[in-house]
């Protein structure tokens, strides 16, 4: 029945590598994090020197399997994109004022319900 118990020595051990593989996990786990978050705000490309560009992806909508839409501001340009698996096709664009302030849309539309309340239609 000896073999049964462990003696202190073979329970230190046992605990120090436990220890290890978890620092190990959270080292790994934290250069992924590092990782997905420089791609996710495209710092990736001023890491590599590519600070200066005029097309930019403001947002991205899936629409399902290989298909999006696409918001690209090209210079002074919104414009969408649909991306899908045969091509991308321009669906509208738009002037884009850096200068405008960002409106929430339920503000937006309970601007525009107010506007229609007060002058309406003949």
């Amino acid at each position: 029945m000896d073999n049964a118990t462990l003696t202190g020595t073979d329970l230190g051990l046992g605990l120090a590598s436990v220890k290890m593989a978890a620092a190990l996990l959270l080292i790994l786990g934290l250069i992924f994090l590092g990782l997905a978050l420089l791609k996710r705000y495209g710092l990736t490309g001023r890491v590599q020197g590519r600070t200066k560009t005029s097309l930019w992806v403001e947002d991205r909508v899936a629409l399902g399997p290989r298909k999006q839409l696409v918001v690209v501001r090209f210079l002074n340009k919104h414009l969408v994109l649909a991306v899908t698996d045969s091509g991308i096709t321009l669906i509208t664009e738009a002037d884009h004022d850096p200068h405008s302030e960002h409106v929430e849309f339920s503000a937006a539309l309970e601007r525009e319900n107010q506007r229609e309340v007060a002058s309406p239609p003949d």
